[in-house]
């Protein structure tokens, strides 16, 4: 099964991201929505003095993707995390759907900056890769 029931409305791939402290680094990770109703997404983050998430805010049509590109600056050894709040909207912003969060669920993603980490290595975004490795692992 591709989902999990929790997943179904946004699936987040990867849900953790290793970050080495000494150079920093940067992991691309790709939300899919899974729903048939157009869904709203804001991004928020533990650290906004180490990290920088590209895009903030994001509309997501049924059966559409988007990367979701996350950078952390030099640093010490810590973990954080990201925060996707999301819901259904008719909104033609995503900043416009947030005005009121009422409705709004939420996923994590860990970040994670240890010293022996000596590569960050962005996992595969491309979604056929994605739907590949789901089939071969059931």
């Amino acid at each position: 099964m591709l989902y999990d029931f929790d997943d179904h409305n946004l699936f987040i791939t990867p849900k953790i991201a290793y970050f080495p402290t000494a150079m920093g680094g940067a992991s691309r990770h790709m939300m899919v929505n899974g729903s048939s109703h157009r869904i709203a997404v804001k991004i928020k983050c533990s650290d906004n003095e180490l990290f920088r998430v590209s895009p903030v805010y994001t509309l997501l049509e049924p059966g559409n993707a988007q990367r979701l590109q996350i950078v952390r600056d030099p640093g010490p050894p810590k973990t954080d995390k990201i925060v996707v709040i999301y819901k259904t909207t008719c909104a033609s912003s995503a900043r416009d759907a947030f005005e009121c969060d009422l409705g709004a669920e939420r996923k994590v993603i860990a970040l994670i900056a240890k010293e022996d980490v000596t590569v960050s290595i962005a996992p595969t975004t491309n979604l056929k890769s994605i739907l590949r490795q789901s089939v071969q692992k059931s």
